[in-house]
């Protein structure tokens, strides 16, 4: 079990990763919503607001990331 424990913190993504994977995914979301012709929740944009935010925020920490689109 050690070699699992290892892989999974070799692999763990970093906060700007982890901020573009969720920004993705409620971009998904909403894709899916409009094919479906469903109402879209007005909170899934202030979340996706406040995401690329923080995403913004990060990469003037860190400075060498490119961007996400």
């Amino acid at each position: 079990m050690p070699m699992q424990t290892v892989h999974r913190l070799t692999n763990d993504p970093t906060p700007a990763q982890r901020l573009a994977r969720a920004i993705k995914d409620i971009d998904s979301r909403l894709d899916w919503v409009r094919r479906h012709n469903q109402p879209v929740p007005l909170n899934a944009y202030r979340a996706r607001r406040i995401l690329h935010e923080a995403l913004a925020r990060c990469r003037e920490r860190n400075a060498t990331l490119p961007p996400v689109r």
